[in-house]
């Protein structure tokens, strides 16, 4: 089938009058018919303030570059008819001599239980009243990481949110003002791990879901507001990803807006060093309450190396906050805890005799992490390059058990 390109970005193929989308002079040629025209600038005008439309706006954007066009499937019946799946949608198209020609497109938004994407939560009564919603409508949003169904998620994410956020937050006072979930499907078993992989490691470019926080993420930095994150488990995996192509994409003056947020870290099975960086890099700020982690999982301290990374994310929380900023926290009780995490790890594990002295290394190792983040920028990378090298390793490590 031939392509006659005609003026006003216009060309005709298969019959019909197709409209270029896609910058001029940039990638593949990227047309909807001109008959959608209409349809695809009202999808333009939505992205500002759906993260739906912004998510599907951006994957039609991508078919003029090889970030859309490698991850397509081919047609086994004829190979210039491709579909890229997305996340709650997918985009059929037509890819001819530098050209694409875009049929037919669609994302749905968060209907039914267990959908990815974001959610308000009411949670007056026993069981959580779930409302999908386009935008960020209170002060609280936390990011699923364990809990497999969203109304478990919403009934239980609460408690998270009231350790990073006291004493100004409650789950009384959650009951109030109801919170926001953006659900991340987190799966049983292998495939989880294989999502967190995908993540932390970047490799596909991350998740979908990761895709979609990142449009909420940008379409929340145009705003003057004060939104408080909290992460747990697995949801640190996907909100790390979604902040790193936020970050891509955002204005400096969106950025001076992100100054506003704060994150809370609950139970993480990722390093905290590297997704602390990109939360320094955003400008947001650290919760009131210093990270939360279950000291007798292997996961959540040894294998991540959190026992070091969350000694220096919480001495980087005292100095962006003060000795007034968290409650009954220092450098003695970050130490202290240190130690207390290689006590409960020998206890927990049965760890033989002569490894005994683990936990004091873990405490004087601790001090040292201590020592070295108040010595300033090149220590702190130091630590920060180390954590990329135990991160990159769990994830090899996820790889072969699988």
């Amino acid at each position: 089938m031939d392509i006659r390109f005609l003026a006003n970005q216009e060309a005709s193929f298969e019959g019909t009058i197709w409209k270029q989308i896609s910058p001029p002079d940039q990638g593949m040629r990227v047309f909807v018919r001109k008959s959608e025209e209409s349809n695809y600038n009202r999808l333009r005008n939505e992205a500002k303030k759906d993260y739906h439309a912004r998510y599907l706006f951006n994957e039609l954007m991508s078919l003029n570059n090889r970030h859309g066009l490698t991850r397509s499937i081919v047609s086994r019946f004829r190979q210039d008819q491709c579909n890229l799946q997305l996340e709650g949608g997918f985009i059929d198209y037509s890819m001819l001599s530098g050209c694409v020609f875009v049929k037919d497109y669609g994302v749905t938004q968060s209907i039914g239980e267990d959908k990815p994407g974001l959610y308000h939560v009411d949670i007056k009564e026993e069981i959580p009243k779930l409302k999908p919603t386009k935008r960020i409508s209170t002060q609280h949003i936390a990011v699923n990481g364990a809990f497999t169904n969203a109304k478990l998620a919403a009934r239980r994410l609460p408690e998270f949110i009231e350790r990073g956020y006291k004493p100004d937050t409650t789950k009384a006072r959650l009951k109030d003002s109801g919170y926001s979930l953006f659900y991340n499907d987190c799966g049983p078993g292998i495939r989880s791990d294989f999502r967190q992989f995908f993540d932390t490691s970047n490799v596909r470019g991350g998740t979908e879901v990761a895709k979609k926080l990142a449009q909420l993420i940008q379409i929340e930095a145009k705003h003057e507001k004060e939104i408080c994150w909290t992460l747990h488990e697995k949801g640190h995996a996907v909100f790390k990803r979604a902040l790193q192509l936020a970050l891509a994409e955002i204005s400096p003056a969106d950025k001076t807006r992100l100054a506003k947020h704060k994150v809370f870290y609950a139970n993480p099975t990722m390093n905290l060093s590297v997704i602390d960086r990109y939360r320094q890099q955003a400008g947001m700020q650290l919760a009131p309450q210093s990270p939360l982690m279950n000291n007798a999982s292997l996961e959540q301290t040894w294998v991540t190396g959190n026992f070091i990374s969350e000694t220096h994310v919480s001495m980087r929380q005292l100095k962006e906050q003060g000795e007034n900023g968290l409650t009954n926290v220092t450098s003695g009780h970050i130490a202290g805890n240190a130690l207390a995490r290689g006590l409960m790890a020998g206890a927990s594990y049965g760890l033989p005799a002569q490894l005994a002295a683990a936990p004091v290394a873990g405490w004087v190792l601790s001090w040292a992490t201590i020592a070295l983040s108040n010595m300033g920028g090149a220590n702190q990378k130091m630590i920060e390059s180390n954590a990329d090298v135990l991160n990159h390793m769990k994830g090899l490590f996820s790889q072969k058990r699988a």
